[in-house]
């Protein structure tokens, strides 16, 4: 049985070589209107919550109105300013008009007269953002713009009404560079929303969120340097800042279906009405939870001070030792396993993101029935994608992950497709995984290099066709361990579980822990010994018997701290 399936909902010239739209209606005007209008045409849907990388793409693009560029790189003006505690940072605010900030009460009402409540807040968090990204993590500090308003060198936080839906911005003057080279640096300062009720979130916790998210920009333009073609990875890493800064506020989750819905498109992809890099955040919490020993971020932006982002997070897995191609792959896994498989994660103790419960489920390319002759998908794929395929198997679903991993082909701009067919067949040829019942999960590709095929068996179907348990390694309480039984009879069947030294750790008589699967017999063990206390990480031997014939072997437990 065969399925073709085509999946290209955006232009390949769209998704990786996107111009900055240049809205034509957009003309000179006061800074502000000219700001609200490029926002504006391309805020599509109520996306951009931030609009930096808007400004800067037109501020760094050849086609840009040179009139306009001059009014996006002036600063606002405002009436009144404080200073933080810290010494640090100015807010500018005004005490009336269009732009007077207002603080919100529970009912969802404006409060009267607390624009410096306002500015008194944004300060007391601008300070402790700074006390977190700078001084816990050690980015260095963002360039103040030294504009010289507030009559010091602070960083600039200027509060504006700003069009619906944009938390903030931050700006700098393309014309000044400090360090001009291929990804210039620049003095930068920060626009946010005078009311954060008409947001996402709401109140200070938006609040909290944009500062943490604006500040990690100006770090960004400071000291690494701006790459124009590579602003979805400066969204990325501030919108994954807002989570780490402020982890009980979770803003964030309103990007993640763009993301979960468009794996197939490359991870260098840019669209800036739709897929900007904000959604692409997960990836921040992936690899702080897979290689939580290294500040494998921090890495990647330190490597960004001479080279792009791709090639950058390529050397950052190389620098600690971890292939990018096997890394991306397990990126892919992390997906698969959101949304509603996250409780089968936990079940057979695999990772994936802390909060993958309340994330959207991955966008599945084709499913198809399991026939007696297999069943197979014709698609093709861009470089660094990931395509999910569901295989069906009467009451269970076998899941098949498709990546295709190629760095190289990224960093040099390739934007061909590159056809392959995957599937499960009687047939041996191209087989990547041998499993039960006489079948073989496949991948046909031109070349093998760059692409992973990543299978998800759970519970009883297709479990993999050999002598070792399954899951493995396995990580109790989580699930059961299943044993491949291979005896005819279950009456006189016996499990001994024995530890490496030795010793019996657990020992069942009897048939009521033999188990029929779809694809045969398997002995059942809940991971405690004969007390029914979990038992630790190790190695242990197993021996199955029933009267007449024993088999041994032996498996790992790792117990999940």
């Amino acid at each position: 049985m065969s399925h073709t399936f085509r999946c290209n909902a955006f232009e390949v010239v769209l998704i990786l070589t996107t111009l900055f739209a240049v809205p034509l209606s957009l003309h000179a005007g006061d800074a502000k209107q000219a700001r609200a209008r490029l926002f504006e045409a391309n805020n599509k849907g109520n996306y951009n919550n931030c609009g930096f990388h808007i400004i800067a793409r037109y501020l760094s693009s050849r086609n840009s109105d040179p009139s306009i560029k001059s009014l996006l790189q002036t600063t606002p003006t405002s009436d009144t300013s404080i200073l933080s505690s810290s010494g640090r940072f100015r807010i500018f605010f005004d005490t009336s008009g269009v732009n007077e900030p207002f603080l919100y009460d529970s009912d969802g009402k404006p409060i009267s007269h607390s624009d410096f409540a306002f500015a008194d807040s944004a300060a007391k968090i601008a300070d402790y953002v700074y006390n977190i990204e700078v001084d816990s993590l050690g980015f260095p500090p963002a360039v103040a713009s030294d504009s010289g308003a507030g009559g010091g060198n602070e960083y600039e936080i200027y509060v504006e009404s700003l069009p619906t839906g944009e938390y903030g911005y931050t700006d700098f003057d393309e014309s000044r560079p400090l360090i001009n080279r291929l990804n210039p640096t620049y003095a930068t300062w920060m626009v946010i929303r005078n009311e954060f009720e008409s947001t996402y979130t709401k109140g200070i916790a938006a609040m909290e969120v944009t500062i943490a998210h604006e500040y990690h920009h100006g770090i960004q333009l400071g000291d690494y340097g701006l790459w124009p073609n590579d602003i979805w990875f400066y969204e990325l890493t501030s919108t994954w800042m807002e989570q780490v800064v402020y982890p009980q506020v979770k803003d964030y989750y309103q990007y993640l279906p763009a993301f979960f819905s468009n794996v197939a498109l490359p991870f260098n992809a840019y669209i800036p009405s739709s897929y900007a890099g904000f959604e692409r955040c997960v990836f921040g919490i992936f690899v702080q939870q897979e290689y939580p020993n290294v500040d494998l971020m921090k890495l990647i932006w330190q490597d960004m001070a001479h080279e792009p982002a791709v090639p950058a997070i390529e050397d950052a897995f190389k620098s600690i030792g971890v292939n990018p191609s096997y890394a991306f792959q397990l990126f892919a896994q992390w997906n698969y396993l959101a949304g509603y498989r996250a409780s089968t994660a936990a079940e057979y103790g695999l990772s994936t993101y802390p909060q993958a419960a309340n994330y959207p489920s991955v966008a599945i390319a084709a499913d198809g029935d399991l026939t007696a002759t297999g069943v197979d998908f014709f698609d093709s794929a861009l470089p660094l994608t990931e395509h999910f395929y569901q295989v069906n198997d009467g009451p269970d679903t076998i899941g098949i992950a498709v990546v295709n991993n190629n760095f190289g082909a990224a960093i040099s701009g390739d934007t061909l497709r590159s056809q392959y067919t995957v599937g499960i067949s009687t047939n041996d040829v191209n087989c990547v995984k041998q499993i039960s019942g006489g079948y073989c999960m496949f991948l046909s590709v031109a070349s093998y290099s760059n692409w992973a095929i990543v299978p998800f068996i759970f519970g009883g179907a297709l479990i993999a066709r050999n002598d070792v348990v399954f899951p493995q390694p396995y990580h109790p309480p989580h699930g059961e361990l299943k044993i491949p039984y291979p005896f005819q009879e279950t009456k006189s069947a016996s499990l001994s579980i024995y530890g490496i030294s030795g010793q019996l750790v657990d020992r069942m008589i009897g048939d009521q822990d033999v188990q029929q699967y779809l694809r045969g017999k398997y002995f059942v063990w809940n991971g405690r010994d004969s007390s029914g206390k979990v038992v630790n990480s190790g190695v242990y031997i197993y021996v199955l018997s029933d009267g007449s014939k024993s088999v041994m072997g032996k498996f790992a437990v790792v117990r999940n701290q």
